[in-house]
C-alpha cells in the first residue's frame, strides 16, 4: 500500500518566517501601503504571483511582474543560503524515505526559492516531486489543487497525508479529503487550538515523529 506524504515548505519544513516578512512586507512598506497585522497569513496560501497581483490592486506601483521580481530580489539569496530546516525535519524525511514512503512538496513559494532551499539543505533528492502553486495556477485555499495533485499521483485525496502550518491550507486540504496535519510554529501559537480543530492531527515539531 502506498504511503503518500506531501509537505508545505515555509514554516513547515523550513523556518522562513523572517525572510518572508522582509521579502513581502518591505514591498508594501516602501510603497507606503498599509496592511492588517495578520496579512502574511492571508497571503501565504496565495503564492507570490497572486500576491503581486493583489499588491497592484492595493496601490503598489508597477506591474505584477515587476512587484514579483522585486520580492524575488529580496528572497532568492536568503533561500539559497540562510533558510534552514526546522528541528526533526531532516531525520523524519530520511526515516520515511528509507521506509519507502513517497515524499512530495506542495508550496506557495516559487521554484526559484523552493528548489535552491531544499538543495542547500541537502534534502531535495528525497522528494519525488516538488510542486509550487505556480505549476497549477491554483492557490492552496482552493480544494481543486489537492484534487489535481491526487490525479497526478494516481490516487485519491484520502490517500494523502498533507502537512502545513497555515490554517487555511490545512482546512482546505481536509475539505478536499486529505488527511491534514497541522504543524505548529510560533506564528500559530495564539490560534493553535482552532488550528488543531481544523485538522485531522497536529504536531508541534517533527521531532515528535522520529
Amino acid at each position: 500500500m502506498r504511503e503518500i506524504r506531501i509537505f508545505d515548505l515555509d514554516n513547515t519544513l523550513v523556518d522562513s518566517a523572517r525572510q518572508i516578512e522582509v521579502g513581502i512586507l518591505t514591498v508594501l512598506d516602501e510603497a507606503g501601503v498599509s496592511y492588517p497585522d495578520n496579512f502574511i497569513k492571508i497571503l501565504t496560501p496565495l503564492g507570490y504571483t497572486k500576491s503581486a497581483e493583489l499588491f497592484v490592486e492595493m496601490g503598489v506601483p508597477g506591474t505584477a511582474q515587476e512587484i514579483y521580481d522585486r520580492m524575488m530580489g529580496y528572497l532568492v539569496s536568503e533561500y539559497a543560503h540562510n533558510v534552514q530546516l526546522r528541528p526533526g525535519v531532516r531525520e523524519f524525511l530520511h526515516k520515511k524515505h528509507a521506509e519507502g514512503a513517497e515524499l512530495y512538496v506542495l508550496t506557495a513559494s516559487p521554484h526559484e526559492l523552493t528548489d535552491v532551499c531544499l538543495q542547500n539543505n541537502g534534502v531535495y533528492d528525497l522528494f519525488r516531486k516538488v510542486w509550487s502553486v505556480e505549476d497549477f495556477g491554483i492557490v492552496k485555499s482552493d480544494v481543486r489543487i489537492y484534487q489535481e495533485v491526487a490525479k497526478l499521483l494516481g490516487c485519491e485525496t484520502k490517500d494523502i497525508h498533507f502537512y502545513d502550518d497555515n490554517i487555511t491550507a490545512v482546512s482546505t486540504a481536509k475539505a478536499a479529503g486529505c488527511h491534514a496535519i497541522a504543524v505548529r510554529d510560533r506564528h500559530t501559537d495564539a490560534e493553535f487550538a482552532e488550528f488543531c480543530a481544523a485538522a485531522d492531527a497536529h504536531i508541534s515539531s517533527f521531532e515528535e515523529l522520529v
